[in-house]
């Protein structure tokens, strides 16, 4: 589980991999499930998002996502203003404060989107076959893939992002350069 203090609220991120979607709790125990025709299908990951005040729930919603399966740490979502940015599954999704709304969902990567970063107005998605750059309305800016999968075997940090750069390095240990435009150096 992971917390952001928003306002006078909690926002409690947490992963929720046993939940049984096709079992007779239609809701799972969240008051909005938000999901889209692929995890429909097949669900790869269940993040709940719980808002609390003063030890009171004040709403919840679970976010299904498809793709590669995704956990809650450090790096996966961002408290952006009114808003919470989360990766789930292959997709960034967007969460409007207090209310709890999806407001946009954007696939990132076609296998499974890893960490989220802030870059100026904009965010920078860690995705295991692509790095993207999304604006704050989810639309992706730029996309940039290497000769392998953004994952590293030994715990080389797999992404870094300096004032004009991004340092990435791939599985096979190739690292690559590119500008804020996603261009390559």
């Amino acid at each position: 589980m992971m917390e952001f203090i928003y306002r006078d609220y909690i926002i409690q991120l947490i992963d929720e991999p046993g939940i049984n979607l096709d079992s007779t709790l239609t809701n799972a125990g969240y008051e909005k499930i938000y999901g889209d025709k692929f995890t429909r299908n097949y669900t790869s990951s269940k993040h709940g998002i719980k808002l609390v005040r003063n030890d009171q729930p004040m709403g919840s919603c679970l976010v299904l996502g498809s793709g590669g399966t995704t956990g809650i740490h450090s790096t996966s979502a961002i408290l952006d203003n009114d808003r919470l940015i989360l990766c789930c599954g292959n997709a960034v999704c967007c969460i409007s404060l207090p209310e709890l709304t999806l407001q946009w969902r954007t696939y990132a990567d076609i296998a499974t989107c890893f960490q989220l970063f802030k870059l100026q107005d904009d965010f920078i998605v860690h995705g295991e076959l692509e790095i993207s750059r999304i604006d704050k309305n989810g639309c992706v800016k730029w996309q940039f893939s290497g000769s392998d999968i953004f994952v590293s075997p030994n715990g080389i940090n797999e992404i870094k992002i300096e004032s004009d750069h991004i340092l990435l390095t791939d599985f096979s240990q190739t690292t690559y350069t590119i500008d804020l435009d996603g261009n390559p150096y």
